[in-house]
């Protein structure tokens, strides 16, 4: 039986526009810390990820190995109602998303089962 991840982000004022969004999960999902990420402002490295509750409290960042129609596979990040937090661990800069898709080696902490 198919398993799904729904993302649903609400809107804030980091993300104004929220997220409502669906993939078909391969695997039950594991927390994830750090990735090898670039934001869009061109920084390059090491970030901290974590989700945000609606209250603003810190909540694991969950990774999902999902379908991916261009890719194969890809790697879905996840967190709370107000998506992910990402803070570089060079420079410090904090970047707000509703969600990632990353390659399996952006993951810099994980356990999910091959």
């Amino acid at each position: 039986m198919a398993r799904f991840i729904d993302v649903l982000v609400e809107e804030h004022d980091e993300l104004p526009e929220g997220c409502s969004l669906r993939f078909r999960a391969q695997d039950a999902g594991a927390i994830v810390e750090r990735i090898m990420w670039e934001s869009d402002s061109g920084t390059r490295g090491v970030w901290r990820v974590e989700g945000r509750t609606s209250g603003g409290e810190r909540t694991p960042a969950v990774a999902h190995a999902v379908d991916d129609s261009s890719a194969g596979t890809s790697i879905l990040i996840v967190g709370g109602e107000h998506g992910l937090r990402l803070t570089c661990l060079e420079t410090a800069e904090t970047v707000a998303e509703p969600y990632l898709l990353v390659s399996r080696g952006a993951l810099l902490t994980e356990s999910l089962t091959e």
